[in-house]
């Protein structure tokens, strides 16, 4: 049997800071750059701080209900069978994030490094890493992501710093990009960029109470939308928007622009390492809230017979979209512009009907 385990507040905070802002290493930038043009680093403030007023509203609705989890609050609000039913539909909605998320890392690994490896041997690859680490537990995810957190800051600092001969300040005009109420409404409708926060209910039993989760919360909401946000900046410094919009991976490529005379260029294995390491530790994490969910829905008191089952479901998912269009266009364009109704939509109407029936601690006050 697997136990969760106890941690503290900064392997929290490193954990779901790596599973929010992997992303920003993919496609994102240019789905971002077709939106809103040059806009983009300033649009997902935006979708930040709408992040931020769900994450205000689920903390709240957790406060209420002292060590228990958002499926527990669930059933305990609406009953077990709706409860149930809400718990099944963010497992879904996770499942989605994981399979699109891995299929896409594997996608944009083929075109740059690996064209002749079959999409299905490098995700069996991938779910062999991330099963191992899902074998051992959330406590050793978390402890893994704070020892890994410290390092892969410091690789996209150096990143970022290299990339400096790149820069050009002309490419930030027109700085208001596609328009104010393009940019604003992309912004409201992106928040699912930061969706992976509503996963602090779910491991909240790992912490050490509502107050440890509420500061793991904010601090890597704002971390996270920090590192998006220079990332695209970034990227709107090195690229014009109009050619952005048709870069597969564009902070891989303005890595691989970096160069410093004869010794420092080509150093594209301090991206692999930032890349792989947060790829890796994200699809784990959101892979071990998959088995916390599926364990709780069925009541099942041992995770570990999950894993490799789950693996297999997530892989063949993974594997339904063709090609690298379908990928990155069609789905996770989809999940990052409408995933907000799944995940932020039933906190915050359990939160109000909490209020209106009184229902706390499985009572009516």
């Amino acid at each position: 049997m697997i136990k969760d385990g106890k941690f503290g507040v900064h392997e929290t905070i490193a954990l779901l800071t790596i599973t929010i802002s992997a992303k920003v290493f993919f496609s994102s930038p240019s789905i971002v750059a077709a939106k809103v043009g040059t806009a983009g680093w300033y649009m997902t403030l935006i979708s930040g701080f709408v992040a931020f007023l769900a994450t205000v509203l689920l903390i709240r609705l957790l406060s209420l209900y002292p060590n228990k989890t958002l499926m527990e609050i669930y059933e305990i609000v609406y009953g077990k069978a709706v409860g149930k039913i809400l718990s099944f539909i963010l497992f879904a909605s996770i499942l989605a994030t994981v399979a699109a998320n891995s299929r896409e890392f594997i996608e944009i690994m083929k075109v740059y490094d690996l064209p002749q490896s079959p999409p299905s041997y490098l995700l069996i690859l991938l779910f062999l890493v991330v099963g191992v680490l899902a074998y051992w537990g959330l406590e050793t995810i978390a402890r893994f992501s704070k020892l890994m957190g410290f390092i892969l800051l410091l690789a996209y600092i150096s990143v970022l710093a290299l990339s400096l001969k790149l820069y050009e300040t002309h490419r930030l005009f027109p700085i208001l990009g596609y328009g104010l109420e393009t940019t604003f409404l992309t912004g409201m409708q992106r928040s699912s960029a930061y969706d992976e926060i509503i996963i602090i209910g779910v491991i909240i039993g790992s912490l050490h109470g509502i107050k440890h989760a509420k500061k793991a919360a904010y601090l890597s909401l704002a971390l996270s939308v920090s590192i998006i946000s220079t990332a695209l900046l970034a990227f709107t410094l090195a690229f014009p928007y109009f050619t952005g919009e048709e870069i597969t991976a564009p902070i891989y490529l303005m890595v691989t622009l970096i160069e410093y005379g004869e010794f420092i260029q080509r150093i594209e294995p301090i991206f692999f390492f930032l890349w792989n390491f947060s790829t890796v530790i994200s699809i784990a994490v959101l892979f071990y809230v998959l088995v916390i969910l599926y364990a709780y829905i069925f009541e099942l008191d041992d995770k570990r017979p999950i894993i490799i089952p789950l693996g297999i479901i997530v892989i063949f998912l993974a594997l339904i979209p063709q090609n690298i269009i379908q990928v990155t266009v069609g789905i996770v364009n989809m999940i990052r512009s409408y995933g907000w109704a799944f995940y932020f939509i039933p906190p915050v109407v359990t939160l109000v009907v909490a209020k209106i029936t009184k229902r706390y601690g499985g009572r009516t006050q």
